[in-house]
């Protein structure tokens, strides 16, 4: 097999794979690409722009492989990261299936969604730690049972789920087709939803991890700090709110806080510090992951977002605080804001 130059190369190879050997097979040029992408120097966020259309590329030959042809009428999505172009080495696979036939079989399609995830394993692409993965039942559904699901979940966010079903919607993008018509439905009926976008707002604002500061050091020593949940999530959580409540259609966390800044709902220096933010996280997360996945193996579970700021650079581990800083004051402020309504005009 012609040994992979770049990353188009990369996909090309992966789209031109004709069964599951070679697609396994191709997929390992990942690692090569990926050790010199980041010998060469190229920005954290091209990377994992590069990463990420690599992973949909092999998801989509896996899909083609796993589901049978017989199949006809189905869509299948990727969620999360992968689909935001911020996924990295390592990161799992979010997705989704659409089946357009109301009276399709659900439990065959689960069947061969699974085993569309057993060759991404093979390829070194796990599935979602937390099950959102179309094998399961609640994210292999027809076209009519997403459509009165987006329906149920934006009426009331806090019945089946819904704000996390919404926020796996707002994420979604197609590799089996140019039509991404689950995030554009959820789109558009979220808008006139204020409790599904302030349900929303709220759980962003929730802290699920945070970055300590030299006294919490000092009294703990406690200094282990995932990075994904304590500096990389609030960014996205905020940004995919921002978006949907400004009417921006992009993916990206960089695009939709550029989309929303200057709105009530982001000022423009609130966006530019989140930007920031996230631009720099991603750069550490980007080398510390990378390092641990390609001394490990892609499928080692040693590949985690947890950093000791202690073994950091000093600039790293200031700069980390700083993010840390800037995170929490924003999410006071958009707190207080809510609090006030600003954000509904009521």
């Amino acid at each position: 097999m012609t040994v992979p130059a770049n990353v188009v190369e990369l996909c090309n190879l992966i789209e031109d794979t004709t069964d599951e050997a070679a697609l396994v097979q191709a997929a390992r040029g990942a690692r090569r690409i990926v050790a010199e992408a980041q010998r060469d120097g190229m920005p954290a966020t091209k990377l994992a722009e590069s990463w990420s259309t690599v992973v949909r590329s092999a998801v989509a030959s896996a899909a083609r492989f796993g589901i049978p042809p017989s199949s006809a009428g189905w869509s299948w999505y990727v969620s999360g990261s992968t689909a935001r172009n911020e996924a990295l080495p390592g990161s799992d696979v979010e997705s989704i299936l659409v089946l357009d036939d109301p009276r399709a079989d659900l439990r065959a399609a689960m069947d061969s969604a699974g085993y569309v995830h057993s060759v991404l394993d093979r390829c070194g692409l796990r599935g979602d730690d937390k099950g959102a993965v179309a094998s399961r039942a609640r994210f292999c559904r027809t076209a009519v049972q997403w459509t009165e699901g987006i329906d149920a979940w934006t009426n009331d966010p806090q019945l089946d789920r819904g704000v996390v079903m919404s926020g796996l919607l707002a994420d979604a993008r197609s590799v089996t087709g140019d039509s991404d018509a689950l995030r554009h439905s959820l789109a558009e009926v979220i808008k006139t939803r204020e409790r599904a976008l302030a349900a929303m707002l709220s759980d962003s604002l929730f802290v699920r991890a945070a970055l300590p500061s030299r006294l919490r050091l000092f009294a703990t020593r406690d200094d282990v700090v995932d990075l994904k949940a304590a500096a990389i999530e609030p960014v996205v959580s905020i940004a995919r709110w921002a978006a949907l409540s400004s009417g921006s259609p992009t993916l990206a966390t960089l695009d939709r806080l550029r989309d929303a800044s200057g709105t009530k709902f982001l000022s423009t220096d609130d966006a530019q510090v989140l930007r920031e933010c996230y631009s720099i996280s991603t750069r550490m997360r980007w080398h510390h992951r990378a390092r641990l996945w390609l001394d490990a193996g892609p499928n080692d579970s040693r590949v985690t977002d947890e950093v000791t700021l202690s073994d950091l650079p000093p600039q790293d581990r200031a700069l980390l605080r700083g993010v840390g800083r800037e995170i929490s004051g924003i999410r006071r402020k958009l707190a207080y804001l809510a609090s006030t309504s600003t954000f509904t005009g009521r």
